[in-house]
């Protein structure tokens, strides 16, 4: 099998993709696609591990998940945690889990999801509602531990990223380069649900991965695990919401 199981395979043909109907870069007169640079993808993680996997699993997936704990999230908050603790018991038992918080930053490391089950409420318990929207740091402290996990795996397996916000973020230009790079320089693959958000969004680029807009906090489980079931991409979210 390839190096990076059958994520650099999706990865092209997401990243080939040039409709941007819907967006804020829904004209032509938006930025160019990101092509993927093939030389720094299989050079990813370009970091090496300690502890190295002596027979990593090819098909394993690695999903970070990126939980918006906003002031803005407010009332939210609680269906937003029981949503994403939903979503990780539908996940299989091998495959690994991290949680990002937008301000509240690693709240659990990558994990087996047979051990972050346990104590994954009383872990999220401590997620509240709080400050602003930095979802450039959150995205990319999800790549980092990805990419610390990629080393040890030796490349092997599919890695993704799910993104939850209700809002734009703090720092739309810096996170637009963030993303632009991510799509470009690795195999992660990236979809974002964003829950009663109206008009574009940052990262509502189909050159840069999924977007799916959802009325309110009380679709996201649905959400979050229409995106999990889908194995090597999240183009079953693709459609939710009755579309």
């Amino acid at each position: 099998m390839a190096k990076w199981g059958n994520a650099v395979l999706i990865f092209a043909g997401g990243v080939a993709v040039m409709s941007f109907v819907g967006t804020e870069f829904g004209s032509i007169m938006g930025p160019e696609p990101v092509a993927p640079e093939w030389e720094a993808i299989s050079a990813w993680p370009g970091q090496e591990a300690e502890n190295v996997e002596a027979a990593p699993e090819p098909n394993r997936v690695f999903t970070a998940i990126v939980l918006d704990d906003s002031g803005s999230m407010s009332e939210d908050m609680q269906a937003a945690r029981l949503a994403v603790a939903a979503a990780v018991e539908t996940m299989a038992p091998e495959d690994f889990v991290s949680i990002v918080a937008l301000n509240k930053g690693l709240v659990l490391p990558f994990m087996p999801v047979e051990e972050a089950r346990p104590q994954l409420r009383a872990i999220l318990a401590d997620v509240v509602s709080q400050g602003s929207t930095p979802l450039t740091g959150a995205v990319s402290t999800a790549r980092r531990v990805l990419g610390e996990e990629a080393a040890r795996a030796g490349g092997f397996g599919t890695y993704r990223i799910l993104v939850t916000t209700d809002g734009q973020a703090d720092d739309n230009a810096t996170l637009r380069l963030a993303i632009e790079d991510l799509a470009r320089t690795t195999p992660i693959q990236i979809a974002t649900i964003g829950v009663g958000i109206s008009g574009s969004h940052v990262l509502n680029r189909s050159d840069l991965g999924t977007f799916v807009a959802i009325d309110d906090v009380s679709d996201l489980e649905q959400a979050l695990q229409s995106a999990v079931a889908e194995q090597t991409t999240f183009s079953a979210i693709a459609g939710f919401g009755g579309e």
